[in-house]
């Protein structure tokens, strides 16, 4: 059986913009908490609480990415967007079985597993494609 782990940041991880990766930072805090919480048998209040803070606060990241994205042109704009609808269109089923099923652990580890792995993978090989947008290139100016 799955048992959370907590995740580590590491500067691999960094985008090159300081807010996109404190943003980071305070996501892998909160699935972290999830974690926790999980690990200590906490109460699906609890549980409800942490995912509904991941479930607002991930939805309202993803838009600050997705224009810092498009602020530098980055390439992978396109994909960028598309990996975070289908993460929203997965977290959201999870969260609703999650209440479904009584606010379950099992669920709530699936949750947990499933977003450990894709914050990470998201994090290196996606939002990852942004660092020399921002290091190669001066930030292009609005008109």
């Amino acid at each position: 059986m799955y048992t959370p782990k907590s995740l580590k940041w590491d500067d691999a991880l960094n985008t090159g913009d300081e807010t996109l990766d404190n943003q980071h930072k305070y996501l892998v805090e909160t699935l972290n908490s999830l974690g926790e919480a999980i690990n200590q048998g906490q109460g699906t209040d609890a549980l409800a609480r942490i995912l509904g803070r991941l479930r607002f606060y991930a939805g309202w990241h993803f838009g600050r990415e997705e224009e810092c994205f498009e602020t530098y042109q980055c390439p992978a704009a396109e994909k960028n967007k598309k990996a975070h609808a289908v993460f929203i269109e997965k977290f959201d089923k999870y969260y609703e079985k999650f209440h479904e099923a009584g606010g379950s652990k099992e669920m709530a580890l699936k949750i947990h597993e499933e977003i450990s792995d894709w914050i990470v993978n998201h994090i290196m090989m996606v939002d990852g494609e942004l660092y020399p947008c921002i290091h190669l290139r001066p930030k292009p100016t609005k008109t």
